[in-house]
C-alpha cells in the first residue's frame, strides 16, 4: 500500500519539481490543448459529412506536412512573441474558414493554414518549452509536454459534441475560432520578443547526423496516431456524441502509467529496454487494430494501443533530445524530417485508403514501430 501511494504522490509532485522549468511553454500548450481539443478533432467527421471520402480526409492531412515540409527550408530569422501572435491568429482564421467557407474551399485553406503553422507555432513552442531540459530530464519533460493534450482531451471534446449536436458545425468552428484569439493577450504579456536565428538549412542537416530516418519514423508513428487512426475510426462513430466520447476516453487513457515510466527512464537512463518492449508491444498492437469488425473489440483494441503509444510517446523524443543541443537548429530540422516522414506514409495511406485495404496500412505502420528500436539502437549507440 505504502508503494502505491508514493507512487501517486511521485506523479503529483514530478510536475511541480520540473514546473518552474517548462512554465510557459506549459502555458502555451495548454491554451492551444483548449481551443484544439474543444474542436478540431471533430473536423475529419465534418469533412466525412460533408462527403468526403476517408482517403480525401488523410489527404488533407498530407497536404497540411507537405505545406510544412517545403516551407521550413526558407525559414532562418524565428521572432517569439510574433510567430506566437501570428500562429494563433492562423489557427483562428483556419477555424473560420470552416465556419464561414464551403467545404470544397476550406478544405485546402485549412490544410495550408495549418501547414504554416508547423513553422509559426510549433517550431518556437518546442524550442521554449525544452529551453532548459537536460539529459535527466528529458523523459519527464516530455511527458509534461504531453499531460495538457491528455487532460484537456478528457474533457472538451464532450463539450465540442454538445455544440455541435444543438447548434451545428458553423457555432462550433467559428466559436472556436474566437477562442483561439484569447491566448494571444497571455502571450503579449508573458513571452519577451526573443530573436533567433538558425544555421542555412544544409548545414543543419550535416550536423542532424543519425537523427534523421528516425525522426522520420518518428513523424510517421506521430501521424499514425493522431490521424490515420482518428480517420479509420470513423468507420465506427457515426455521431458528434460518440465523436466525443472515443476522443475522451483516448485522452484518459496512459497518462499515469507514461509518467511513471519517463520518472524512472530518466533516472536510469536506459531508454532502450524500454523501447524494445514497447514498440513490439505497439507493432503487434498496430497489426490487430484492423481486425475489429465490431465498435466493442474496436474500443478495447484502441484503447491497448494507445496506452502503449502514450507511454512511449515521451521516450521518443527523449531519445533525439539526449544526443543532441535542443537550440532551434535542432527543432528546425528534425520537423523537416518528422514531415518527410509523415508526407511519404500518408501518401502511401491515401492510396491504400481509396483501395480500401485497410490492413495494408496497418501492416505499414506497424512494420515501422517494430522497426524502430533496432533503428535507434544501430544509430545512437551513446542511448543506454
Amino acid at each position: 500500500m505504502r508503494k502505491y501511494f508514493n507512487a501517486i504522490r511521485n506523479i503529483v509532485v514530478a510536475p511541480e519539481l520540473y514546473f518552474s522549468r517548462v512554465k510557459s511553454g506549459f502555458f502555451l500548450l495548454l491554451l492551444f490543448s483548449i481551443c484544439a481539443n474543444f474542436s478540431s478533432s471533430f473536423i475529419p467527421f465534418y469533412f466525412k459529412e460533408q462527403g468526403f471520402s476517408l482517403a480525401w480526409i488523410i489527404l488533407m492531412y498530407a497536404i497540411y506536412a507537405s505545406v510544412g515540409m517545403i516551407l521550413i527550408p526558407f525559414f532562418r530569422n524565428f521572432s517569439m512573441r510574433t510567430y506566437f501572435i501570428a500562429g494563433f491568429l492562423i489557427f483562428s482564421s483556419a477555424l473560420a474558414s470552416l465556419a464561414l467557407l464551403p467545404s470544397a474551399i476550406s478544405f485546402y485553406i485549412y490544410a495550408i493554414l495549418l501547414g504554416l503553422n508547423l513553422i509559426l507555432f510549433w517550431l518556437p513552442l518546442n524550442y521554449l518549452f525544452f529551453l532548459k531540459s537536460s539529459k535527466d530530464t528529458n523523459a519527464v519533460d516530455s511527458s509534461l509536454y504531453m499531460v495538457a493534450p491528455g487532460v484537456i482531451a478528457m474533457v472538451l471534446p464532450l463539450f465540442g459534441a454538445a455544440v455541435a449536436d444543438s447548434m451545428g458545425y458553423v457555432w462550433l468552428f467559428g466559436l472556436a475560432a474566437l477562442l483561439y484569439l484569447l491566448p494571444i493577450i497571455f502571450v503579449y504579456k508573458k513571452i519577451p520578443e526573443e530573436k533567433i536565428t538558425t544555421v542555412p538549412f544544409l548545414e543543419g542537416v550535416r550536423h542532424f547526423k543519425g537523427l534523421k530516418t528516425i525522426s522520420m519514423f518518428e513523424g510517421a508513428l506521430q501521424h499514425f496516431s493522431g490521424i490515420v487512426v482518428a480517420v479509420y475510426a470513423l468507420l465506427f462513430l457515426k455521431t458528434n456524441l460518440e465523436v466525443g466520447y472515443f476522443l475522451s476516453y483516448l485522452g484518459l487513457l496512459g497518462f499515469i502509467i507514461g509518467m511513471l515510466l519517463s520518472r524512472y527512464s530518466d533516472k536510469n537512463q536506459k531508454r532502450k529496454a524500454f523501447i524494445f518492449v514497447l514498440f513490439g508491444l505497439m507493432s503487434l498492437s498496430i497489426f490487430i487494430l484492423p481486425l475489429s469488425k465490431e465498435n466493442i473489440t474496436w474500443f478495447i483494441t484502441v484503447g491497448i494501443f494507445t496506452v502503449i503509444y502514450t507511454i512511449s510517446s515521451p521516450l521518443r523524443l527523449a531519445v533525439s533530445l539526449d544526443v543532441r543541443i535542443a537550440d532551434m537548429n535542432f527543432w528546425k530540422i528534425r520537423e523537416f524530417f518528422l514531415n518527410v516522414g509523415r508526407v511519404a506514409t500518408l501518401l502511401v495511406t491515401v492510396v491504400l485508403f481509396s483501395l480500401q485495404q485497410y490492413f495494408l496500412v496497418f501492416a505499414l505502420f506497424g512494420s515501422i514501430a517494430l522497426a524502430y528500436p533496432f533503428l535507434v539502437s544501430y544509430k545512437l549507440k551513446e542511448v543506454k
